[in-house]
């Protein structure tokens, strides 16, 4: 069974970056701009894991973060924060 990750970056390059690597290695890649389009695609599915960014237009990936937590679906859902900033 493939494992499915959620990759949420407003940044275009990121996400070919993360999505492109991943696939490599055999995960099947959900790609989301903001933590608004996340939610929405994570809305009733179960993933693997969530690669987010910080800072995002809409909703940003720490909002993110406590929207998945405060849902049960995705209480234990393990999450990664993996952005740029310094």
């Amino acid at each position: 069974m493939t494992r499915k990750i959620v990759a949420v970056d407003d940044s275009q390059t990121m996400r070919d970056m993360v999505s492109f690597t991943l696939k490599k290695a055999g995960y099947d890649v959900e790609e989301a701009v903001d933590g608004q389009q996340a939610l929405y695609a994570l809305k009733g599915k179960a993933v693997d894991l969530v690669i987010t960014d910080i800072n995002m237009p809409n909703m940003d990936g720490i909002s993110l973060v406590k929207a998945l937590r405060a849902d049960p679906a995705h209480k234990s859902t393990p999450i990664l924060i993996l952005t740029t900033e310094s």
